[in-house]
């Protein structure tokens, strides 16, 4: 695929989700994103980690042609994969991306990282919580209304 397609289907996934989403690499090699920096014209710059490692907030430079298939690492429902279409790109992130191949980083929101370690655990717990809500939510839908 050439890298103005990786973009756009990398601009797909909602922010909400870009927590949840591993790109796997051609050599099988997993990253898992926690925030996308910035798009190149031949490769994304990323904070994450590897796949199976404890090792977070890593810094990775991807080359587009390195990269197989994106998942999104959570039980998925039709409907929400496809409300990430119902959702397009901005006409300016658009134009911008026809234009140079690539988009914006001004269009990356940055997230602060705590450093204190009690903020950290805490906020991870929160995080642990959420999901495991989110999850038991999606699994026992409400059979109401």
């Amino acid at each position: 695929m050439l890298s103005n397609e990786w973009v756009g289907m990398l601009r797909l996934v909602p922010d909400a989700e870009r927590t949840k989403l591993i790109i796997v690499l051609v050599n099988g090699t997993e990253l898992c994103v926690d925030t996308i920096v910035r798009y190149e014209d031949a490769f994304v710059v990323m904070r994450g980690r590897v796949g199976g490692q404890v090792e977070d907030a890593r810094g990775f430079f991807v080359p587009y042609d390195q990269m197989l298939y994106l998942r999104l690492d959570r039980i998925m429902r039709v409907d929400e994969l496809e409300a990430f279409f119902t959702n397009p790109i901005p006409e300016q992130a658009t134009a911008t991306l026809d234009k140079v191949g690539v988009a914006p980083a001004s269009d990356v929101p940055a997230q602060p990282v705590p450093t204190d370690p009690a903020t950290a655990s805490r906020l991870l717990v929160e995080r642990i919580r959420a999901a495991r809500a989110n999850a038991a939510a999606n699994r026992f839908p409400s059979s109401m209304g």
